[in-house]
């Protein structure tokens, strides 16, 4: 019968040091996505309920464009 052989994997301590940083700020960064994604939670919520509130559409006056004021409108000089 055949013995099956078996590999022996050394990492360098830095490696390992390395590898352990990196699933710490792993960690680190979706507990802050998941705080992000609260308050983002939070604030539709307040705005749903400001909207049935005030009965005003809020999340589409927020999505519409406002005029820079920087362009220039050419002026009418009443002739045709």
């Amino acid at each position: 019968m055949a013995q099956k052989q078996h590999k022996q994997v050394v990492e360098p301590k830095s490696d390992t040091q390395k590898i352990k940083s990196l699933k710490e700020r792993i960690k680190e960064l979706e507990r802050i996505i998941g705080q992000k994604q609260l308050d983002i939670d939070f604030k539709d919520k307040m705005i749903e309920l400001a909207e049935q509130r005030y009965n005003v559409d809020i999340k589409k006056k927020l999505g519409t464009k406002h005029s820079s004021g920087s362009s220039t409108t050419k002026k009418s000089t009443g002739t045709k």
